[in-house]
């Protein structure tokens, strides 16, 4: 069952991207991450009271603020990147994302992987780095060794690695919960969430952010519920499957993006991002037989 959680994850998350794209042009990006944890609170707040309030320990509350503090360390470094204008050259180092989740899985959770699902997410990572690598042509192992040319890249690599933390850290709050509850989960992180970036809008986008929220309500209400579905999604697919292979899976978003965004943009991918696609697909398929 997980396998199909994380398969519709994929797609709710592609979209969630699409609409994200189009909407950035009206809003800012904190105001758009602010909404994204905010406004979907109040609907999961019933959600996570009827399922019922489950008991929890200590262990729990690392998992949801190191999970928390994680993606906001991660979002920052990489926003850094952005600002450097490096990430185009470096985004091929997300490809590593699987092996980090994979490693930290290992560690934490002490979970293991079958042989033919770790060879699929090595084929999910393969495929993820050709589909990224425009420079390929030009040096196969530029991406790699670009990692060690600045501390730019250096900090992406590990806004990467802190990305795949925050997954596993999730996992690790879920399982701390009993029974199980991924909507409490999830209300517990979106609020630790909220709060922190509340005092840095209230410091650096006070005069447009509500504003911003307010002529464009509705869309990022949307946005906000599209996300919420999606992670709910993955938590629940968390419940039963190994992480890394969730993870694995849920990076063939990459594919429906572009597939929407041929449709909607008329974005017409070129024939090495069909190949990386197909490298991608077939991983997710070893991981669904494994």
């Amino acid at each position: 069952m997980w396998f199909w959680l994380a398969l519709a994850s994929a797609v709710l998350g592609a979209l969630d991207v699409i609409l994200s794209k189009r909407i950035l042009h009206k809003v800012s990006s904190s105001v758009l991450a602010w909404s994204t944890f905010t406004l979907s609170i109040p609907p999961l707040f019933i959600l996570s009271l009827k399922d019922g309030i489950p008991t929890f320990n200590l262990i729990f509350y690392v998992g949801v603020f190191g999970s928390s503090l994680a993606f906001v360390f991660a979002k920052t470094i990489g926003n850094l990147s952005l600002k450097q204008n490096l990430v185009s050259k470096i985004m091929p180092l997300s490809a590593f994302s699987g092996i980090f989740t994979y490693i930290f899985g290992l560690i934490i959770l002490s979970e293991t992987i079958r042989l033919i699902p770790l060879l699929g997410v090595l084929s999910v990572i393969f495929g993820s780095y050709i589909l990224n690598a425009d420079q390929a042509k030009e040096d196969f192992l530029k991406p790699f060794k670009i990692v060690f040319a600045t501390k730019t890249s250096v900090f992406f690599l590990i806004a990467v690695m802190l990305g795949s933390l925050t997954a596993v850290l999730d996992k690790l709050a879920l399982n701390n919960t009993m029974p199980q509850n991924p909507a409490f989960t999830i209300l517990i992180e979106q609020i630790i969430m909220s709060v922190m970036l509340t005092p840095y809008l209230l410091r650096n986008k006070s005069k447009t952010w509500v504003k911003e929220v307010k002529n464009n309500f509705l869309g990022l209400f949307l946005i906000s519920i599209i996300f919420l579905i999606t992670g709910l999604l993955v938590f629940y697919a968390y419940t039963d499957g190994p992480v890394a292979l969730i993870i694995g899976v849920k990076r063939l978003q990459i594919f429906f993006i572009l597939l929407m965004g041929y449709l909607f943009f008329k974005d017409k991918p070129t024939k090495h991002i069909w190949a990386a696609t197909f490298i991608m697909i077939l991983g997710v398929l070893m991981i669904r037989l494994g």
